[in-house]
């Protein structure tokens, strides 16, 4: 007993249990049993996606739809077959929903909406899909979807290398601002390079089905910005729009600036050139603005697809000016912060058309039928590893004991790992689940070092204190990670998703065991074996 409570006083094993717990919490178990229809896709262009938008309901992707005109939903079957009988022209639905304003908290709402011939309601505005169990985000290869490759219609001039890479990484950084505003979670865009020295984008759209992924890719995107309530830029408004946005260094309008640093911070700087009747949109939204410590007393909002992405400042000096030629600014405490920000600006004032044509090369359907094998035979792997870990440790040390604690430290650090999944929204695809197997081996591996130098010091050949047995276990394994990170970390940069996958589910492995479960397992296991 008095070892137990020691066990619980030790900071390390608290932590991990702390971690332990948080984990559980991002990965989202669906334990309380609430029934309904997750919303996954809300048009930006409909009525209901507009009200989303503006902030005039709170029902939005991810909200749990649990009824339709009084009519309880319990899956995403029932909600679209009840969609279909009550949403019909000149009629009223009133749709009830559930949000999690906390972990396995709920908050009740409900919104009205008139269906007309203008702002119909059908499955082409809404979409959605069964409860989930948990929080985490599947890839296309195991819940199914379209995965499309994309060129621009300009590398068939023959361009240079690096205008060819500088065109792409463009059009994948627009694409992605412009699918973020759909909310539909899991959607991917890399840049892939071929063996003949080509170059493609590859997008990845779980959940998604052919004919939604290609008018999602191939529509106009709605951009629009404002000054309180004026509408400065239009994107569906030629005469409104934004005219030309500067990508490098030698625009007459306002050159690209890469951040530089000043007064603390990294600065950066781009053009940008706007249409005659905009410039007049903007003198008379700002000409009678007052100006408050060198900036006009309401900022610029960004609008894509209905949603608000940024809002700029507006430099006192263009109060009231009708220039075409206007230069966007900003600043981060970091040089790559900036240039993130940089681009993320940039890539919305393109969003409303596409820097460049497009060619669809490709589009192929994944089926959830072949992603469901795939996990299942996923969960079969990782049970028979665990099987034969668990016999090999047993015969190891003949001691039920530490071999359930290798197994349990184990099973902790792989549960952690998917909790960082979750909570960074990582897309969780074959060769990641790949990796978490794989890295079920370094795990049992750094543990037994720490149980074998435990159990050699404590024997009669090798008095030495505890804390310097698991000092040197951990420098073995400390040196192990970081040559094992040395072989991985290259592979998060490769253009081949199937290597990024893996080398960051086993890199995240190694460094949660190496911080967390580690440092706990050590504690245990002295407590069992060790003397000190």
């Amino acid at each position: 007993m008095t070892r137990l409570i020691d066990l619980i006083k030790d900071w390390r094993v608290i932590l991990m249990l702390v971690i332990i717990v948080i984990a559980f919490f991002a990965i989202g178990f669906n334990i309380t049993g609430i029934k309904g229809a997750q919303v996954i896709f809300l048009s930006a262009n409909s009525f209901l996606g507009n009200l989303s938008a503006n902030g005039l309901t709170t029902l939005t992707t991810n909200s749990i739809i649990t009824s339709l005109n009084g009519v309880q939903i319990n899956n995403a079957q029932q909600f679209y077959s009840v969609l279909n009988k009550t949403a019909v022209k000149n009629s009223t639905l009133t749709i009830g929903y559930e949000n999690e304003i906390f972990p396995y908290v709920y908050q009740h709402s409900s919104v009205t909406i008139e269906v007309t011939s203008s702002q119909p309601l059908n499955s082409s505005y809404i979409q959605v899909q069964d409860m989930p169990f948990t929080n985490l985000n599947y890839g296309l290869d195991i819940v199914g979807g379209t995965q499309i490759t994309v060129v621009p219609n300009s590398t068939s001039q023959n361009p240079s290398a690096s205008n060819s890479s500088a065109i792409l990484s463009n059009l994948q950084s627009v694409l992605s601002t412009r699918l973020n505003t759909y909310g539909i979670s899991g959607i991917s865009i890399s840049v892939v390079q071929t063996l003949s020295s080509g170059s493609f984008l590859l997008i990845s759209m779980p959940n998604v089905g052919k004919s939604q992924a290609l008018s999602l890719i191939q529509s106009q995107g709605i951009f629009y910005a404002s000054i309180g309530n004026q509408t400065i830029f239009n994107s569906t408004n030629k005469s409104e729009n934004i005219l030309q946005v500067c990508l490098t260094s030698s625009c007459p309008y306002g050159g690209e600036s890469t951040p530089t640093l000043s007064n603390g911070a990294y600065q950066f700087s781009f053009g940008i050139e706007i249409s005659h009747q905009a410039a007049l949109n903007f003198a008379a939204a700002t000409r009678n603005l007052s100006v408050v410590g060198g900036y006009l007393s309401k900022p610029i909002n960004l609008y894509l697809n209905g949603k608000r992405v940024s809002s700029l400042s507006i430099s006192s000096s263009l109060k009231g000016s009708t220039t075409q030629e206007i230069v966007i600014t900003g600043s981060a405490a970091t040089s790559q912060q900036a240039y993130s920000q940089m681009k993320t600006l940039q890539s919305v004032f393109e969003s409303g058309s596409l820097p460049t044509p497009i060619k669809i090369t490709s589009i192929q359907s994944v089926s959830s039928a072949t992603g469901s094998q795939f996990l299942n035979q996923i969960f079969i792997l990782l049970f028979a590893a665990f099987v034969a870990v668990s016999v090999v440790i047993f015969l190891r040390y003949k001691d039920y004991k530490v071999s359930a604690l290798i197994l349990l430290t184990s099973v902790a650090e792989i549960f952690i790992v998917i909790g960082v999944a979750a909570l960074i929204h990582w897309t969780l695809d074959v060769p990641s689940f790949a990796g978490i197997i794989a890295s079920i081996g370094i795990s049992v591996d750094d543990q037994i070092i720490i149980t074998d130098e435990i159990i050699r010091g404590s024997s009669q050949r090798e008095l030495t204190s505890v804390k310097r047995r698991i000092t040197r276990a951990f420098f073995i394994i400390v040196v192990s990670f970081f040559s094992f990170a040395a072989i991985m970390f290259p592979l998060l940069f490769s253009t081949a998703s199937l290597f990024t996958g893996f080398a960051l589910t086993t890199i995240l492995a190694s460094f949660v065991g190496l911080l967390i479960t580690r440092p706990a397992f050590a504690q245990i296991v002295s407590k069992i074996k060790g003397s000190q």
